[in-house]
């Protein structure tokens, strides 16, 4: 009986943390009975005890140190693990643990453990009851998202992260804003101490505005001493594909090209595969594009040529570096044509022809893109479309009101491609929670 009146005042936390009081309770006061619930529990024999995961102590461990048999520990810890909310073979160092034990049932040293609460992450929290049958049932409490925004703008006095951070925005936030401005070494750097910025980004926040984590960047506006500008997020209806847009619908125009012979047959995609040769399952990093031997191979944009050669693999290729952290290769060509090694090659110039050298089956061009180093699907990489949404006005109509939402946020009164100086904040507005 006891146990049962302590899930049960167990179970009105859940009730009280997902409140849905009538009109004559105020907030305050729905906040005073979750934090009163304990009251509700026979507090004679029940025992909350709180511990904490660390890198030498895993979750049954901390529970049996509370005052829980290594069974009941096991099968708690089991529980939660079920939900797929918690990592299958180490809950992350740092978890917090809130075990409760009936105290009028000890055994030795132990207690009987008859619930364990923890919060994963920003939005759930679980809870495992002991059952009749002496199996642990978890509950999931998810909260109530809701989506907003918030503003960080000023002037560098350090580097851009710190400031977007300084300002509630996230290191993500700053690596976003520079990758807008792909040709701006020193921002990818972090900016110079003078330059301005100006971001508004998503938050997400439970029923009570209480802040649960940032979210996407929405607009980014840079004015610094080597690139200035302003972009818009904004998802069309007809294609579904997020991107940015600056100040009168035009979308990044895109810096490499997906096809470097063309919209021709595949012969082979990117993914896993077994080998032709050997037979043997292995990633095959690029895309495989069928054509007759000495078709033209165009650089699919502007980079510098970083490889020139032959090896056993992937026979004649060529390696060009791009901005933004991309490579690509071209690989089994018969001949190299019109660059040399260092050489800077323009998207579109003639760089070599297709073949079979290496260990190629018959004539293809094995074409890859790495970002940052490692190999990534060229024909499901997100690159910058160039759209221009003025060929389609009811889009354009739709991007505006978006924009104009935005820039009523900002304060801003123009919709302009970048706001001039005394548009931005003086100093950083901070909105961190």
């Amino acid at each position: 009986m006891v146990a049962g009146l302590v899930v049960l005042g167990m179970l009105m936390l859940f009730v009280f943390v997902r409140p849905q009081q009538p009109g004559s309770l105020t907030s305050a006061d729905a906040a005073q009975a979750m934090l009163d619930f304990r009251d509700n529990m026979p507090s004679g024999s029940t025992a909350e005890r709180i511990g904490q995961v660390t890198s030498g102590a895993a979750a049954a461990d901390v529970l049996e140190v509370l005052g829980a048999s290594a069974t009941d520990a096991a099968s708690a810890v089991s529980a939660l693990r079920q939900t797929g909310l918690v990592d299958r073979k180490r809950m992350r160092p740092g978890t917090a643990l809130t075990a409760y034990f009936d105290e009028s049932a000890m055994d030795g040293e132990t207690s009987r453990l008859i619930a364990v609460s923890i919060k994963p992450n920003a939005k759930n929290t679980l809870l495992a009851t002991r059952q009749a049958d002496d199996s642990f049932f978890v509950s999931v409490l998810t909260a109530r998202l809701v989506t907003s925004h918030r503003r960080a703008a000023g002037i560098i006095e350090t580097d851009l992260q710190t400031a977007l951070v300084a300002g509630g925005g996230t290191p993500a936030h700053a690596a976003s804003l520079a990758a807008l401005f792909p040709d701006d070494t020193v921002l990818a750097t972090g900016g110079e101490p003078g330059d301005r910025f100006d971001t508004v980004f998503e938050v997400a926040e439970d029923e009570r505005g209480n802040f649960i984590e940032n979210g996407d960047l929405v607009f980014a506006a840079f004015n610094g001493e080597t690139s200035s500008g302003s972009w818009y997020r904004y998802t069309p209806v007809d294609t579904g594909r997020t991107e940015f847009f600056d100040a009168n619908g035009v979308a990044a125009q895109p810096f490499l090209t997906r096809y470097p012979i063309g919209r021709v047959a595949i012969n082979s995609g990117f993914g896993q595969r077994y080998h032709p040769l050997t037979g043997q399952l292995h990633l095959h990093t690029g895309i495989d594009f069928r054509a007759p031997a000495g078709t033209p191979i165009q650089v699919a944009g502007d980079g510098i040529v970083e490889f020139m050669g032959f090896s056993e693999g992937y026979g004649r290729h060529i390696r060009v570096r791009h901005k933004r952290g991309y490579e690509t290769l071209y690989a089994h060509m018969s001949g190299f044509a019109g660059v040399a090694l260092g050489q800077m090659a323009k998207a579109g110039d003639v760089i070599g022809y297709v073949g079979d050298s290496g260990s190629a089956t018959g004539q293809h061009l094995h074409y890859e893109i790495r970002r940052d180093g490692r190999w990534v699907n060229p024909m499901t990489l997100e690159l910058p479309s160039g759209r221009n949404l003025a060929s389609d006005p009811a889009e354009l109509a739709a991007f505006m009101k978006q924009k104009g939402e935005i820039d009523v946020l900002r304060g801003a009164t123009e919709g302009v491609a970048l706001a001039t100086a005394s548009t931005f904040l003086p100093v950083i507005q901070p909105n961190s929670p």
